[in-house]
């Protein structure tokens, strides 16, 4: 089990700090947005697989509305406007396609993706906030993937523009987004690598030592399946990093707290570059799963991050959120 400071004790209240009170409203509202949007639109589509798909949202985005909807209440916070239960219209407008519901629908998940991201890594202070915030995230991550496939199954996504080489396409073609995707990534984590391992050699303390050498080897095993997913669709490799990092400095020049902001800050932002992979791999099926298990594995990290960072007292606090009197 994680350890958290913040965490309800016996005789202490639970406690959530002022951004993670506007995530948990945020969110609701979100919610409250795809729920309505759903309900409105299913009256007008025609395609009754398509109609499955779509319940089978609704019912996942209900139990998220459920669990906001405790936290609202646990902790006083004004909620948003509550949309209609339902819609019911009789009458089908057969000049409203179901590509238009489609790509509407789409849409609302992308920018939702980014809001539910930027939610989850900016909730540290509440861990059963942070982990609500999550679940959904994930379940968003896969309804958002199986939404994609179905509209590319029917013929309604757009093809992006192909990545294209000298030689003919062998493997499964690359979009543009999907090769610049693959250079940036790797082109990250070889600044990460050599940013750790240059503060490798200030860090004191042994289980961050520990931390970061697991990290250096985690960056390593990536960067090669990376490098292996470019050279299959000629896409060119950037400079390396150096094998060795060995600097001739006074160690206590550098605190482990800084060692550790910085690590943290990477970590957040590769989350957020992680959702744009997601979001723009339209076209290569093998290479977005990729980007999707490079994703839930750096939110892995960002727990562990987050949780060590807390015990440490290395996590800027965030003022607590104060009930409305």
């Amino acid at each position: 089990m994680g350890l958290s400071l913040f965490k309800q004790s016996k005789g202490l209240k639970e406690e959530i700090d002022i951004q993670e009170a506007f995530n948990i409203w945020n969110a609701l509202r979100a919610r409250y947005h795809s729920v309505e949007t759903i309900q409105l639109l299913k009256n007008f589509i025609h395609d009754r697989d398509f109609t499955v798909v779509l319940g089978g949202f609704l019912e996942q985005w209900m139990k998220s509305v459920e669990k906001y909807e405790k936290l609202i209440e646990q902790f006083k916070i004004k909620s948003p406007t509550k949309p209609p239960r339902d819609f019911a219209l009789t009458v089908k407008i057969n000049h409203i396609a179901d590509d238009l519901v489609y790509r509407r629908i789409y849409n609302d998940l992308t920018s939702q993706m980014y809001f539910l991201a930027t939610a989850y890594r900016s909730s540290v202070t509440n861990d059963h906030v942070r982990k609500i915030i999550r679940a959904d995230l994930e379940s968003h991550l896969k309804n958002f993937d199986t939404l994609y496939k179905y509209g590319k199954l029917k013929g309604w996504m757009d093809d992006p523009p192909a990545y294209k080489t000298a030689k003919a396409v062998v493997n499964e073609p690359l979009a543009v987004s999907e090769a610049f995707h693959l250079l940036d990534h790797i082109g990250m984590r070889y600044h990460q690598l050599q940013l750790t391992k240059y503060f490798l050699n200030f860090a004191h303390d042994k289980e961050f030592q520990l931390m970061l050498s697991q990290g250096t080897k985690t960056l390593e095993k990536q960067i090669k399946m990376l490098e292996e997913e470019a050279l299959k669709y000629e896409v060119p490799l950037p400079n390396q990093t150096p094998t060795s990092v060995a600097i001739a400095m006074d160690p206590e020049t550098i605190e482990d707290r800084f060692i550790y902001r910085a690590i943290y800050t990477g970590i957040q932002n590769a989350v957020d570059l992680h959702v744009r992979a997601v979001i723009e791999s339209i076209r290569n099926d093998s290479l977005r799963t990729v980007s999707y298990d490079l994703f839930t594995d750096e939110m892995a990290m960002y727990e562990n991050y987050v949780k060590y960072g807390k015990i440490k007292g290395w996590i800027t606090a965030t003022p607590v959120y104060a009930e409305p009197v």
